[in-house]
């Protein structure tokens, strides 16, 4: 393949995964996690020493923002709409790691046929 096609599939490969990148809507930058509580009961068995047996588990979603972390407690009706969120969130950081690798290769290879 020559250096003018190759230019025009990185080019087009770059179009196409930048113009998916507006269709998407519910990003959520977290992790789904499941975890075990202990309840406020002074004599529940999740709160033997030995052996305890948690309640749950249950379905969280655990987010890092720039000042502290959060966990959201997912019901069955927030579990969908997160976990949606979660899978839109990894297509786009792979859609924009891709992006970038066709530019750094624009960048490298194909300079001087820019416009």
């Amino acid at each position: 393949m020559n250096a003018s096609n190759q230019l025009k599939r990185l080019l087009k490969e770059r179009d196409a995964l930048a113009g998916k990148l507006s269709g998407y809507r519910h990003i959520l930058r977290g992790t789904i996690i499941r975890r075990g509580n202990i309840c406020g009961k002074a004599v529940c068995r999740c709160k033997r020493k030995h052996s305890p047996f948690l309640h749950g588990p249950y379905n969280y979603l655990s987010h890092r923002s720039r000042k502290s972390i959060n966990m959201i407690f997912l019901n069955k009706k927030k579990l969908p709409y997160a976990a949606k969120g979660v899978k839109e969130y990894n297509e786009v950081m792979d859609a924009l790691y891709r992006i970038s690798e066709i530019n750094f290769e624009i960048l490298r290879y194909h300079y001087e046929r820019l416009s």
